[in-house]
């Protein structure tokens, strides 16, 4: 019995070796055949396969390197720095300001002079109306304080409340007999020129009012939007006129002024520094000193 089964193990281990046999002898065949079938082909790539049958100019080969977008900028410490591209609003915008020669005025300077140049659109004329809302002129009749007063609350600066305040803690500081009354009245007494020229005389820079033409330091005594103040009658100071040092000059290089001149009655920019009596000059709001 155990010889028997010998047997049948030993011929199962033949069967076997002859089949692992048989199945390399098939794949080396196949692989010779393969052999023998290869054939080696070389395919060559047209020269000019990747260029184009037109020559094209080298301006239309050229980036176009303007972006509005901003480009990135690789800085010292391999980071990316973004840099901003200034809008054209705002390049001519400056280079207006630069043009007119105020731009060594600070912010509020600057925006009370261009806001003093755009009144002279406005088509003003000379005449005294009164205002009992606010004070501030509805209609394009003015007095010359209105041209001061508007100009500031353009520029959110609320003069004439600012003078009343002022009037009614200070009465002692303003010629109240002028008008007869103890207690100022916003809408009247704060355009008149002999109260507003006490408003800045008390809370402004007080600056010379003797124009010299040979004054090397003009150009810093009398700034754009510095505010002046005219006397054309000794004996009536109610005819006294006020106005806007403007950024436009004559020929000399003497600055114009902004204001309701009294040949024309209509505000426009006029020449009269070397003119007129000077009565007045301030800066405000006042020059903060370091």
């Amino acid at each position: 019995m155990e010889e028997r089964i010998r047997k049948k193990q030993y011929t199962r281990s033949i069967s076997y070796k002859y089949f692992i046999y048989i199945v390399a002898i098939i794949a080396i065949m196949q692989l010779l055949a393969l052999r023998a079938c290869y054939t080696e082909k070389v395919y060559d790539l047209p020269e000019r396969l990747f260029s184009s049958a037109v020559d094209f100019p080298i301006d239309e080969l050229t980036l176009d390197t303007t972006s509005s977008d901003a480009e990135p900028e690789i800085t010292g410490d391999g980071e990316t720095a973004v840099t901003e591209e200034i809008p054209e609003e705002e390049v001519e915008e400056e280079s207006e300001t630069d043009e007119i020669g105020i731009q060594n005025l600070t912010d509020t300077q600057k925006s009370i002079v261009l806001k003093a140049l755009e009144m002279l659109d406005r088509d003003v004329e000379y005449g005294y109306q009164l205002y009992p809302d606010t004070g501030y002129p509805s209609s394009n009749v003015w007095i010359s304080t209105d041209v001061i007063s508007m100009t500031y609350n353009e520029c959110e600066i609320d003069l004439l409340e600012l003078i009343y305040q002022d009037m009614v803690e200070h009465k002692e500081d303003y010629p109240m007999d002028k008008t007869g009354r103890k207690t100022p009245i916003k809408h009247i007494d704060s355009r008149d020129v002999i109260f507003q020229a006490q408003f800045f005389n008390r809370n402004a820079t007080t600056l010379r009012t003797d124009y010299n033409i040979n004054n090397e330091d003009n150009s810093l005594i009398w700034l754009a939007g510095d505010i002046v103040y005219f006397r054309f009658d000794e004996n009536n100071i109610d005819r006294d006129r006020g106005g806007f040092i403007s950024p436009h000059t004559n020929d000399s290089g003497v600055n114009l002024v902004i204001m309701i001149s009294p040949e024309n009655n209509l505000l426009e920019e006029v020449d009269v520094l070397q003119e007129y009596e000077i009565v007045g000059h301030y800066r405000y709001p006042p020059v903060e000193v370091d």
